[in-house]
């Protein structure tokens, strides 16, 4: 029976129209025919006329049982989604947006630009722990490490270095660092999808070259290595671009240099990398106008002058090498010559000649009177001794007091008396003419300001009135003969000859 919907009067399965009310069935009548095809059933054609499976018009009508299908399918009513349809279909709407949101959030978070802008704030920040993370280097006998990373931070925070961290910063940003020790590149992916950027940091090393076999060689105070021949080189690295201290050692002598391996990182200063520790030999001879002065090498004692000389031999040079005299005094004063800077290419050891000029240093000490000096004095001295003693010169009060200035304090001084009476003992003598003295200098040594000990010797002719009588010879010795120099009469005077405990007789000519 099929109920209609307006009147629910029960009519034939076949009616068309509600038999009650009128109302067509044409809805119901579409589906069941529907159905009826999918099922291989008789179909009812729009007319009401029963169509046989294999009619192709209606035998009432005349319609084309196709197209009256079709119709029939096309009104067809839809079945409504249930609310578990409708659920999961909401549900995976929310994850495609979630999706869809989190890969263009990710794809944006690691853009080439981000990952550039994050990376360059923990280079500014000097994020060592951060920067380990970020960094990597491609020299595989290079590992980077929180202390190589604190190494390289720390040069950038020397005052003398900020200007140039500022260029690094500008330079990274704008990728403009292809020259640089820290370089932005790709390197490899995250997230199987985006491309994953890292810092390369560029280890440095450095050429070392020394010219001399048995040289100790020293990377900031840390000893490396030693020289085994002449002409030696190596290669130390790799090293964090930094600051380092090279240092080399022989005998005693030091070559030291610092190198910049951040600014070697430029292209236009690769010679930066290379370090040339040049040990040269010299040797020169020393003269000075004090005999015994001490000797000193960049202020270390190294000898003491004998006879005004002194030979330095195979003296390891270096850069502002100086060499200077100093002498104690007796009194404790110290005196000094003038430092004088020796270069390598005057005195190289190969081309020394102890006679030749051209290897000697003339170091004397200013207002101090010498050997030669003494030696002119006493000279003067004795040949008026030896004019005196004659009786063709007038030995009167004039020449008295003139002969007096010869001595410290004139005529009150001890040894002018001694010599006064001398003088005129051999010119009241019956028996002798005259006596020639004639004085060598042994030694000068100065014992205080303007103060001089003196060793010489006096050799003494005496002639005599009786020509048959032959000159007798005799020669002594004063050793410690002190002389005061003035400075401004220019002169020496006579203050003390030591006594008779300091007088020798060399040879007394015969004389018992």
């Amino acid at each position: 029976m099929k109920l209609c919907r307006s009147c629910h009067h029960e009519n034939q399965e076949e009616a068309v129209f509600c038999e009650n009310c009128g109302e067509k069935f044409e809805q119901e009548s579409i589906q069941s025919e529907t159905l009826g095809e999918a099922k291989g059933a008789k179909t009812t054609c729009s007319c009401g006329a029963q169509l046989e499976a294999d009619d192709k018009f209606c035998p009432a009508c005349g319609k084309a049982v196709a197209n009256e299908s079709r119709y029939q399918a096309q009104t067809v009513a839809k079945t409504p989604m249930s609310k578990k349809q409708k659920l999961i279909l909401g549900l995976v709407a929310v994850l495609l947006c979630i999706a869809f949101g989190s890969y263009f959030a990710t794809k944006n978070y690691y853009s080439q630009e981000n990952q550039l802008k994050r990376m360059v704030e923990t280079v500014q920040n000097k994020d060592v722990n951060q920067m380990e993370k970020l960094t990597f280097s491609a020299d595989p006998n290079y590992t980077v490490t929180k202390k190589e990373l604190k190494k390289y931070f720390d040069y950038y925070s020397q005052n003398e270095h900020k200007a140039a961290f500022s260029q690094l910063i500008t330079q990274l940003k704008t990728k403009d660092n292809q020259n640089s020790e820290l370089v932005f590149v790709k390197k490899g992916k995250k997230l199987l999808l985006f491309d994953d950027f890292r810092w390369e940091l560029k280890p440095r090393y450095i050429t070392i070259t020394a010219n001399q076999k048995d040289m100790k060689l020293f990377l900031d105070d840390q000893e490396k290595e030693t020289t085994d021949k002449n002409q030696f080189q190596t290669v130390w690295g790799p090293l964090t671009p930094a600051e380092y201290w090279i240092k080399g050692e022989l005998a005693g002598e030091k070559s030291e240099t610092t190198i910049d391996l951040v600014q070697s990182s430029d292209s236009d200063l690769q010679q930066m990398s290379q370090v040339s520790l040049d040990f040269r030999k010299i040797s020169f001879k020393l003269k000075s106008n004090i005999s015994d002065a001490e000797v000193f090498l960049d202020d270390q004692k190294v000898g003491q002058l004998a006879s005004e000389e002194y030979e330095v031999k195979n003296q390891i040079w270096h850069q502002g090498m100086t060499v200077q005299l100093k002498k104690t005094l007796d009194d404790k004063s110290i005196i000094e010559t003038k430092q004088q800077v020796i270069t390598d290419s005057s005195f190289a050891a190969d081309n020394y000649d102890p006679e030749s000029y051209s290897s000697m240093i003339e170091l004397n000490f200013a207002d101090i009177q010498g050997k030669s000096e003494v030696d002119y004095f006493l000279n003067g001295f004795y040949a008026a001794v030896s004019s005196y003693t004659g009786t063709y010169t007038t030995y009167d009060a004039i020449n008295k007091q003139k002969f007096s200035t010869y001595f410290t304090d004139g005529e009150n001084n001890a040894e002018y008396q001694d010599f006064n009476t001398f003088i005129q003992s051999i010119r009241d003598s019956k028996v002798k003419s005259a006596v020639n003295g004639s004085p060598t200098v042994e030694t000068v040594k100065m014992n205080g300001k303007n103060s001089y000990v003196v060793r010489y010797l006096i050799k003494y002719e005496t002639s005599y009135q009786d020509y048959k009588t032959k000159d007798i010879t005799q020669i002594f010795r004063y050793q410690k003969a002190t002389l005061i120099y003035d400075e401004e009469a220019k002169k020496f005077t006579i203050q003390s000859l030591g006594g008779k405990e300091n007088f020798e007789i060399v040879d007394n000519g015969g004389i018992e």
